[in-house]
């Protein structure tokens, strides 16, 4: 059994923390940008309550630079290895969209695969069939006015469709419906409230809105990143509500304390 579903067996909730080994990203570009920093990151969010540490090395923020196959490579290369010496237990997951470095990462030891293109465009589904992976399949893109929660059930029902036909086992396949990527806030919020219809796919889901404009738009804008966990912790609440059982986020403790709260008072 993997450790991504030997969580989900032990807990009711899943908590992934987020480390950015870049020097871009929107909220925490540079934080993490070398190894002792990366170590130091990973170890307070798991002493926080993080239950898996999302590790990306390009940016995919709007506006981001493109980074290449090798220099991702590159930076994942100076740091994964280490991280997974110093932390054998914890479940790490590689937030790319290029097969050959989600390749490189299984053969060094990552435990789920993070795919922003919904495994759409590449053979991303095949290499999480190959190693029989979990993968994390996000909805990348636009919705049309009034009909925002139908059509990322739709388009992602067709990524889970392209799993299933890649080999990817069902249990191993987890829907994000990809908050702020190419969505207005107003379009993130009414996803939020509707965001039980994605159960209808029957697979777990994940919801990542840490930090993003729809935080920012809910606080009046104008805000410091780093000042929107509070927010960002409410919207994941939300979402929890309506059947996300792992929210992804960057203020892990704020996060927990909110999740405890939750659970003391639901069961």
């Amino acid at each position: 059994m993997n450790k991504l579903r030997k969580l989900l067996n032990e807990k009711k909730y899943l908590i992934m923390g987020i480390l950015n080994f870049t020097p871009d990203s929107f909220s925490d570009g540079g934080d993490f940008y070398d190894v002792e920093a990366a170590i130091e990151g990973v170890r307070k969010m798991v002493e926080e309550g993080a239950d898996i540490i999302d590790i990306g090395a390009e940016s995919t923020r709007p506006g981001s630079t493109v980074v290449s196959e090798e220099d991702e490579l590159a930076r994942l290369q100076s740091v994964f290895p280490t991280l997974r010496k110093e932390f054998p237990e914890v479940c790490f997951s590689i937030d790319t969209y290029k097969p050959t470095v989600a390749e490189y990462m299984i053969k060094e030891g990552i435990d789920a695969l993070n795919d922003v293109n919904g495994v759409k465009g590449s053979n991303m589904a095949e290499v999480a069939a190959k190693y029989n992976i979990p993968i994390f399949v996000m909805h990348n893109g636009g919705v049309e006015e009034g009909h925002e929660i139908e059509q990322v059930v739709r388009e992602l029902s067709e990524s889970v469709e392209i799993c299933l036909k890649a080999g990817v086992k069902k249990e191993n396949i987890i829907l994000d419906p990809g908050m702020g990527f190419g969505k207005t806030a107003e379009a993130n919020l009414e996803i939020t409230r509707k965001l039980d219809q994605l159960n209808t796919l029957g697979c777990e889901i994940l919801y990542a809105v840490s930090r993003k404009r729809t935080t920012d738009y809910v606080l009046g804008g104008n805000t410091n990143p780093k000042d929107r966990d509070i927010v960002s912790a409410a919207l994941s609440i939300e979402a929890v509500k309506r059947g996300a059982r792992m929210v992804r986020v960057h203020n892990v403790k704020v996060m927990k304390e909110a999740l405890m709260t939750y659970e003391i008072i639901n069961g």
